[in-house]
């Protein structure tokens, strides 16, 4: 048995397909409702005399809503070439970066972070500093993902002496703190609480009642002004409707809050892992042929996931998304470009979300832990192919962001020297007699602006 493409995409598009009116009444006037804003601008000469009658030209250079990926393959290449490419792609095709702080891969050694551009290498884990200083110089937001990931921990920590690990949770936040500070758009606190049952290798801290509570007490103590996120992985955002608010991640997390837990952001996984497991081309085909996943991109169960999740009064974010490809065929490819259009357009229509990060960027540096059956390489999921060419994927998402969801207007001042007009929030330039201004549409705010020309 060989994959259909065209059967595939019957499968997984089956509710997209079924749900086209939603696509294009409420979700597209939801966009238009929460992504947009009015901005009025005035030009005046030298002695505030009103413009009259000239042309403007408005252009989008930025967005507000945050759009990125993980940033685990920065330098990692063999081939210079390839890490040029993928420095060069990354800046064109996102505005936000995850950049990775797992403890065992920061300090392998006691007493030695790899702070420092150059560090040794370690790898999918390029230094923390070669990445925000990347981010810094291309006007890219950074992440940190994650303090408290108890999972990926040195093998030098005593890591069944409760008091211990505290007291080294806390150096490590500090050092961290103390580092960068002023320098990322966010903190993920705590990661995959729900999934710990599963790990074979923690520390006494996992044990702990209130780690959430501690974990993010921790957190702000050092960071008192950063954003802090709780990120979780069990429990995709489209069986949220069918659970409700008896979904484990909403309890945990409600409940942290009514503890008092320093929460400002929730953060949900959203990996599409088809394949992952399989071992035969047959097993792989059944899997894929079965739609076992295609759940995952229903638009109303994803809107009423979120709706949900809401209720918890916090801003949302998608922490990670996979989406797979099903196959190297240009098909296979656009299916991939389909089902994450699906799933983007649903999420961007969402008031609370503000943000969404793709996982990996090219296909074939996936997680791959030695020891077990579990490959996300075999997802084909990322945006990019293993040279660095993008996929159909990676042209939808440009498009999405620098094109569909973008401002760009030709407009005429009034007799009061004013242009007027609702754009998605984010960085613009206007330019009227060869003069250019910048200015943002920021939501909540009046943006009226004067412009002397």
């Amino acid at each position: 048995m060989a994959l259909d493409p065209k059967k595939n995409a019957e499968i997984w598009l089956s509710y997209a397909n079924q749900q086209k009116e939603l696509l294009e009444g409420k979700v597209k006037d939801d966009i238009e409702k929460h992504r947009k804003g009015w901005c009025k601008i005035r030009f005046v000469d030298r002695v505030g005399n009103p413009i009259v009658g000239k042309k403007v030209s408005v252009c989008q250079k930025t967005h507000e809503f945050k759009y990125g990926a993980n940033i685990f393959m920065l330098d990692e290449f063999t081939d210079e070439k390839l890490n040029e490419a993928y420095r060069d792609n990354f800046s064109k095709y996102f505005n936000l970066a995850t950049v990775p702080f797992y403890w065992d891969g920061l300090e392998p050694e006691e007493g030695k972070p790899r702070f420092a551009k150059n560090s040794p290498k370690v790898y999918r884990r390029p230094a923390p500093e070669l990445c925000v200083e990347y981010c810094e110089e291309k006007g890219i937001a950074a992440k940190l993902h994650c303090l408290v990931y108890d999972k990926f921990i040195p093998e030098w920590l005593k890591r069944d002496d409760m008091a211990y690990m505290e007291k080294a949770y806390e150096e490590r936040i500090r050092q961290i703190a103390e580092r960068y500070n002023g320098r990322l758009y966010e903190i993920e606190v705590i990661n995959e609480l729900l999934c710990e049952p599963g790990w074979n290798y923690k520390s006494a801290i996992s044990s702990k009642r209130d780690i959430i509570e501690w974990s993010f007490a921790l957190a702000r103590k050092y960071m008192p002004n950063e954003k802090l996120v709780i990120n979780e992985g069990m429990g995709r955002i489209n069986e949220y409707p069918r659970h409700r608010y008896r979904q484990p991640y909403f309890m945990m997390t409600d409940l942290a809050l009514k503890n008092g837990a320093s929460i400002d952001k929730v953060g949900i996984q959203h990996h599409c892992f088809s394949g992952a497991t399989t071992i035969t081309d047959e097993a792989y085909e059944r899997e894929i042929g079965s739609g076992i996943n295609s759940e995952m991109f229903d638009p109303a169960a994803i809107i009423r996931g979120f709706e949900i999740l809401s209720q918890l009064g916090k801003p949302m974010e998608m922490t990670e998304i996979t989406v797979p490809t099903f196959g190297s065929t240009a098909e296979d490819e656009k299916l991939q470009a389909e089902l994450l259009d699906v799933l983007y357009t649903a999420a961007f229509s969402v008031k609370e979300l503000e943000n969404v990060v793709y996982w990996n960027v090219p296909d074939g540096y996936a997680y791959q832990p030695e020891g077990r059956n579990w490959n996300e390489n075999n997802c084909r999921g990322g945006l990019f192919r293993k040279d660095m060419t993008p996929k159909a994927s990676a042209e939808r998402l440009y498009e999405m962001f620098n094109k569909r969801w973008h401002t760009e207007l030709c407009l005429e001042t009034d007799e009061g020297g004013y242009v007027e007009f609702r754009g998605f929030y984010g960085g613009y330039t206007a330019e009227l007699c060869d003069e250019v201004a910048e200015f943002d549409i920021i939501k909540g705010e009046s943006n009226s602006i004067i412009v002397e020309i």
